[in-house]
């Protein structure tokens, strides 16, 4: 596998993208708008148009959205916190408004999840990319690489012929079955609970009203027995139920009969009626994670590296956000960066997947027991479960290589997430810190008076904004304390904070691992 790369005529570039799911499509927006030249394949022949999988786009994710510059056409698709209700047979148990008590902030302008099946957030992200120039390459799977020091040379299918792509990184993003993973050889730890299974399907669906998701629960599958949930911009029902083989071991197929049977003995609401459904499968909860990111010049990212249970929904989001952390620091290793840097992907994200694996999981346990349906609400209402932020706003890195704290100046310490708030620039032109942080350079944020930074040359990937926070709102986020600055990395964490930072040391700071 590891073959020196020979000098041939297989077209050239800087980064092979495997698999154009959201993961994939995030990494090459992110790559192309820093000028990376990238090439993204997917083995399907079709785009997905129909499916219920990664369905919820948490707050942290909107934000990686915002910063990519499609979180507008996201949210014009979905539906922010849809009520559910709960019940137990015929019976309506409890009404729950996830919005309630989770209001947006100036810090936190995305409360709550979006509903938004996978695919509609797919079309956007590829509609983005293809402003860039890119457009991913279907019908193209990968069946081989060879790597030395300079580069990687994939070998690819497509319409029965094999061409070889020479690329100097190689990203997969091709989920859970992933070939780049099992081509690297890198272990896949952890396992599969075959004893769960559930049916899933897209379908039309008369008679339950389309303001609310509705969920049953039951003695025996607590919140997994059946769950409804109205999938706007499709004009379907996203139908999920927990089963269980027969008496020969076998499993019910995710037939309309079946779909219909189940409603029927689990549900029970009167003037419900299933239509045959668009898309069906039979899912079961795979709880792994891999033993690293990185083999040289090939990386992991999203469910190549990690999967999950869908208890919380943040599968999708936790791979949208390896996408977003490592984009910025392939670019800043193509330009000239330290090769180290692509290890603090997996000193970042690794930590962060296992977390969420043991979050998730044990909040499946709980939520698909027999007292699921008030365990399944409880995260609805506070977006909160066994300990995990499903938010994803709380998430940081600190105490990683690449933050610095130079005093106590700011609450806010390298490594946390960069919050947002309304401001003005220094001339008094009124925007916000999102607007500022958008793209793939770093933010110079300061806040008062700083002579010791008036000989910071102007550098490529650095943009320097003074703040100017007439209504506080900035110094409220940050923890400010006086006059500080905050140096802001381009996935919107924060890298270095302090009172009394001068150009030499914000340029050393930059010098050891980006610039």
């Amino acid at each position: 596998m590891h073959a020196a790369l020979t000098n041939d005529t297989a077209p050239a570039t800087d980064v092979l993208v495997v698999g154009a799911g959201p993961v994939g499509l995030t990494l090459a927006i992110g790559l192309a708008r820093a000028g990376v030249a990238c090439r993204i394949i997917e083995r399907d022949r079709e785009f997905r148009t129909a499916g219920v999988r990664g369905k919820g786009v948490n707050p942290r994710t909107l934000e990686v959205f915002d910063d990519l510059g499609v979180v507008e056409r996201i949210l014009d698709r979905g539906v922010l916190n849809l009520k559910l209700r709960v019940y137990e047979g015929d019976r309506l148990l409890q009404e729950v408004d996830p919005g309630a008590g989770n209001p947006a902030t100036p810090d936190r302008p995305y409360a709550g999840m979006l509903l938004l099946a996978q695919h509609q957030t797919e079309a956007v992200l590829r509609e983005r990319l293809a402003e860039y120039g890119v457009t991913v390459e279907t019908g193209t799977e990968l069946t081989g690489w060879t790597q030395d020091g300079d580069g990687v040379r994939a070998t690819v299918r497509r319409d029965g012929r094999s061409t070889r792509l020479r690329a100097r990184h190689l990203v997969g993003c091709d989920g859970g079955r992933s070939a780049v993973r099992k081509l690297t050889g890198i272990p896949f730890l952890g396992e599969t609970w075959d004893e769960e299974r559930f049916i899933m399907a897209s379908m039309d669906v008369d008679g339950l009203d389309t303001d609310h998701m509705h969920l049953w629960n039951h003695p025996k599958f607590g919140a997994g027995a059946m769950t409804l949930v109205p999938m706007r911009q499709d004009a379907t029902w996203a139908v999920h139920a927990a089963v269980e083989p027969d008496g020969h071991g076998e499993l019910p197929a995710p037939t309309l009969d079946t779909f219909r049977r189940l409603f029927a003995e689990r549900a029970g609401l009167p003037g419900v009626r299933m239509h045959e459904p668009i898309w069906s499968t039979v899912w079961r909860p795979t709880v792994r994670v891999v033993e690293r990111y990185r083999d040289g010049r090939v990386l992991l990212a999203g469910d190549a590296a990690h999967c999950q249970s869908a208890a919380g929904g943040q599968g999708m989001n936790n791979g949208i956000q390896d996408a977003h952390n490592l984009g910025w620091k392939l670019a800043a290793v193509l330009r000239g960066a330290p090769e180290a840097l692509l290890d603090s992907y997996q000193d970042e994200r690794l930590p962060v997947a296992r977390a969420s694996l043991a979050a998730t999981s044990a909040h499946h346990r709980t939520a698909f027991a027999g007292n699921g349906a008030g365990a399944l609400t409880d995260q609805f209402r506070t977006l909160a479960a066994q300990g995990a932020d499903l938010t994803g706003l709380s998430l940081d890195y600190r105490g990683g290589p690449l933050g610095r704290d130079l005093d106590e100046a700011t609450g806010v310490r390298a490594g946390d997430r960069a919050p947002d708030a309304p401001c003005a620039t220094a001339d008094g032109t009124p925007t916000r810190l999102f607007d500022l942080f958008r793209g793939p350079h770093f933010t110079l944020l300061t806040f008062g008076d700083h002579p010791g930074l008036a000989e910071l040359p102007a550098t490529a990937g650095l943009r320097r904004a003074a703040v100017l926070d007439p209504d506080g709102h900035a110094a409220r986020a940050y923890g400010l304390r006086g006059d500080a600055v905050v140096l802001v990395r381009p996935d919107g964490h924060v890298s270095l904070t302090g009172a009394t930072a001068d150009a030499g040391t914000v340029l050393d700071h930059l010098r050891t691992f980006a610039l």
